[in-house]
């Protein structure tokens, strides 16, 4: 096949037949520029999809909807067509008023930890392309934790899980939310999980859960440190990899 933008984005999006599917999947395997616009695709659709979440309408909003239309009364006297269209016109109205309503006033409680999750996904999925995936390779957190000294004004808790299922792999530093944090790798089999600490609100104790395009998106805070691990595990194994940290 010849190199397709608009292939790249059908393939992404699950639109092709299988043999379509397959015939692009070949093709990114071996044209290093399709591979890098496939990258950017993906990367893009995660930011976009962080930036704009969707949310679950509230439980009476069909039936408030209803009792808006039934009080119309006026679709009853055109002819049936005129009536049908007014009806589904009115519905979309009504829905997207709604929606937009209900996705600001969730934007405006949520904006600052999405900003954070998209930025701890992009590191994510850079280190995974590159080639800075770890700076300093060791399975020995007496060798990782040294090896931010100096390099960090605060030293991360680097800890051993390996015996738990999740290697530790190395580290190495990132540029996350204004200020160089510590990233830390960990190997759940063939996956890849990214671990960020950075110094939070002393005091502060939030945590919470991100799942954007199959990667999940952990996030907690201990005593003065923040944490974010990232990774296309299971939602479950992303959440025994929190708790064992903590």
């Amino acid at each position: 096949m010849n190199c397709s933008r608009d292939l790249i984005e059908a393939y992404i999006d699950h639109e092709l037949d299988a043999a379509r599917q397959a015939e692009v999947e070949q093709h990114l395997a071996i044209c290093s520029d399709c591979s890098e616009t496939y990258a950017k695709l993906r990367k893009q659709k995660a930011g976009i999809k962080l930036a704009a979440p969707y949310y679950t309408a509230p439980g009476g909003l069909q039936q408030a909807i209803r009792n808006e239309l039934r009080g119309t009364g006026a679709e009853s006297i055109k002819p049936i067509s005129t009536a049908r269209w007014r009806w589904f016109a009115t519905a979309a109205s009504l829905l997207l008023a709604v929606s937009v309503a209900w996705n600001l006033i969730q934007w405006r409680q949520t904006g600052s930890e999405n900003s954070v999750a998209e930025s701890v996904l992009s590191d994510h999925l850079r280190s995974l392309l590159g080639t800075h995936l770890i700076d300093v390779t060791s399975s020995d957190q007496h060798t990782v934790k040294p090896w931010f000294a100096g390099q960090l004004d605060f030293s991360p808790d680097v800890r051993d899980l390996g015996a738990q299922g999740f290697a530790l792999a190395g580290g190495r530093l990132e540029y996350l939310a204004g200020r160089r944090v510590a990233a830390l790798v960990y190997r759940r089999r063939q996956h890849v999980i990214n671990l960020f600490i950075w110094p939070g609100k002393s005091g502060s104790s939030r945590e919470g859960r991100i799942s954007v395009n199959g990667y999940n998106l952990v996030h907690w805070t201990a005593g003065a440190m923040t944490y974010w691990a990232v990774s296309d595990v299971s939602t479950e194994e992303l959440e025994t990899f929190r708790m064992l940290y903590r």
